[in-house]
């Protein structure tokens, strides 16, 4: 069948036999694909480096759209994240981690477009220079708040009065933050340099977010935070994000 073609940002590739690639594209118009790419890695692959994790390709897909697997025809580069992993180790953890939560978060075979536009941001606000400590918080926040996960910082989880201004208090059984009313609570407590953070994060490009972040340890208990929300939903711990942790710690000290 003639191929469809569509912009896509590269998740992850795999090892096919002894010169070709499995990849997993999150594709603009048609989700996240998975597609055999022939001779990717041989000594004069036409693929050079389009197929690296996180870049951003224009890419010809041949088979039946709804297959497991289809087949990478003709591939344009239309931007690398190389520059990002070639910044520093913590940079290059961040990308794989970020490649991975995008993949945990997709679903098969259906278009997100504001997910989309959102993974390719980010990265190249990382692309720019942009300390990826906060970009991750900011990918995680948005991946969250997408898919309907993320607590609302306005009215209480339980009896859905206005939440008072201030500290923000976790519920886990509420799933959500709550109100004085309606403690005690579970927790974790966000403290109100914390909410605010957040309210900047939900407003801001993440450019002009990871280019005057808050302070690291304003950002600090979102880590464990977001943790726990994308964990209990996916049901497991994503394998990059411990490395990128142990590295950022390094970093930031």
């Amino acid at each position: 069948m003639p191929p469809f073609t569509s912009d896509a940002l590269v998740l992850r590739s795999f090892k096919l036999g002894e010169t070709s690639k499995v990849v997993v594209l999150l594709t603009r118009d048609h989700g996240k694909l998975r597609a055999v790419a022939r001779g990717a890695r041989g000594p004069r692959s036409r693929y050079q480096s389009s197929l690296e994790t996180l870049s951003e390709v224009r890419v010809g897909l041949y088979g039946r759209q709804g297959a497991d697997l289809l087949r990478v025809g003709e591939c344009e580069l239309l931007h690398s994240a190389f520059p990002m992993a070639g910044r520093s180790p913590d940079a290059a953890a961040a990308l794989s981690y970020f490649a991975e939560l995008l993949d945990a978060f997709a679903p098969e075979g259906q278009a997100e477009d504001a997910v989309y536009r959102l993974a390719a941001a980010v990265t190249r606000a990382g692309e720019e220079g942009g300390d990826c400590t906060p970009l991750a918080r900011y990918l995680e926040a948005w991946l969250l708040r997408l898919h309907g996960l993320y607590p609302s910082l306005d009215d209480c989880a339980r009896c859905g009065s206005r939440l008072p201004a201030g500290r923000l208090v976790y519920h886990s059984l509420a799933h959500g933050f709550v109100c004085d009313g309606c403690s005690p609570a579970s927790g974790p407590i966000l403290a109100e340099p914390v909410r605010l953070a957040l309210r900047r994060l939900f407003r801001e490009a993440p450019v002009a977010f990871a280019a005057d972040p808050p302070a690291a340890a304003t950002l600090q208990p979102l880590e464990p935070f977001h943790r726990a929300l994308i964990e209990r939903h996916l049901e497991r711990e994503l394998r990059s994000s411990r490395v990128f942790r142990e590295l950022s710690r390094e970093v930031h000290g």
